[in-house]
């Protein structure tokens, strides 16, 4: 199949990657080349994946990543919105006109004009959605209501149960299908020190809970090692900043690190922290930690309790209660790695979500 592939436009597409909905397309990318389909990325300028032909689209500095922890910015109508919609309209205008080059164009963009403005494109090519977030955004809530009652001209896939309920109320999805990894590709870690430290692993933003992952681990008198980038300057400036220097003797923060490197940290520690202080849509980390057969300690919202099995391959908790997730924290020692791993491997494999397109894709293009 021709595949076109259409990545958010708010970050190039390159390692340290920003988040899970970028790390999944690159994947994405790459298995579907493996498995001899033919694919275009169309990306920010500065976009890297390896093997992947990508078509660069010029993006201004305006449009920059929403903050999604203060939802009154999340719909502001600003300079990079504008500049957004003006890009998606002219792409998608211009992907038209090149039809006959492309069997179907799949996009991971979340962003108001990227679900209108590719209405363009259909019924010419068959057009995939994969809604990687939760419903943080009236504008595109709205917008999925209203292709809701149009009839769905777009296909529209999201990463979890949890994710396909949390938008209940504005639309349907076509088809649930979980994010996957290159299982081979993570070092397992089958043994580590009965002292080995804690992980946080994510984002530097309010939304991914490291305040409570410091506060776990304090109070589990355990050390913690930070790695993930400063998404949130105020945040990290206001609320982390303070904490490091305070805990300097049982924190560490490591900066935003590339998948080799942490997906061998990941093997070497004890267990990852996860409380969430959002409704999490998929849970990209967790399955790499689990992967390198790391236990997860998590908050239960959003689709955690889909990826981890409680008391097998993790722990949950209410949000916010650090103090339960802290003593549960010797805890992850009595779980078996081997079985952390086997999970991911039967449950989350690249190999799963890769058929899963292909089929939505073959359908979509016969009927088409």
């Amino acid at each position: 199949m021709r595949i076109a592939l259409v990545a958010p436009l708010v970050t190039p597409i390159a390692q340290p990657f920003v988040g899970g909905a970028q790390a999944m397309i690159a994947d994405l990318a790459q298995g579907l080349v493996e498995r001899g389909h033919d694919v275009t990325m169309f990306a920010r300028e500065g976009s890297l994946i390896p093997g992947i032909r990508i078509e660069y689209i010029a993006v201004p500095a305006t449009v920059v990543p929403a903050n999604f922890s203060d939802t009154e910015k999340t719909d502001v109508v600003d300079d990079g919105f504008i500049a957004q919609c003006n890009l998606f309209f002219a792409f998608f205008l211009q992907l038209r006109q090149r039809a006959a080059e492309f069997d179907i164009v799949h996009a991971h963009a979340f962003d108001w004009p990227a679900f209108a403005c590719s209405t363009l494109l259909t019924p010419a090519i068959p057009m995939v959605h994969t809604v990687h977030l939760p419903a943080v955004s009236e504008a595109i809530n709205d917008a999925l209501r209203i292709l809701e009652q149009q009839g769905h001209p777009l296909t529209l896939v999201t990463v979890s149960q949890a994710c396909a309920q949390d938008y209940a109320a504005y639309t349907s999805f076509d088809h649930v299908i979980y994010n996957g990894l290159d299982i081979a590709q993570i070092p397992f870690g089958e043994v580590v020190a009965s002292d080995a430290p804690l992980l946080y692993a994510g984002r530097i933003t309010p939304e991914k809970g490291l305040i409570d992952a410091i506060r776990i681990a304090r109070h589990a008198g355990r050390h913690l090692l930070i790695a993930g980038g400063i998404y949130d300057q105020a945040y990290y400036e206001t609320r982390i900043l303070p904490e490091l220097q305070a805990a300097s003797q049982q924190v560490t923060y490591l900066g935003q690190l590339d998948h080799a490197t942490l997906w061998k940290l990941m093997g070497q520690v004890s267990g990852l922290l996860f409380p969430i202080a959002w409704d999490e849509p998929f849970g990209l980390t967790p399955c790499e930690a689990m992967a390198a057969g790391t236990p997860v300690l998590a908050f239960r919202r959003g689709a955690v309790a889909e990826i981890i099995r409680d008391g097998e391959t993790g722990f949950l908790v209410d949000p916010g209660d650090c103090e339960r997730a802290a003593a549960l924290v010797p805890c992850l020692a009595t779980l078996s790695r081997a079985e952390c791993r086997a999970h991911i491997a039967r449950n989350f494999s690249r190999q799963h979500t890769l058929a899963a397109y292909e089929r939505v894709y073959a359908s979509l293009i016969q009927a088409n």
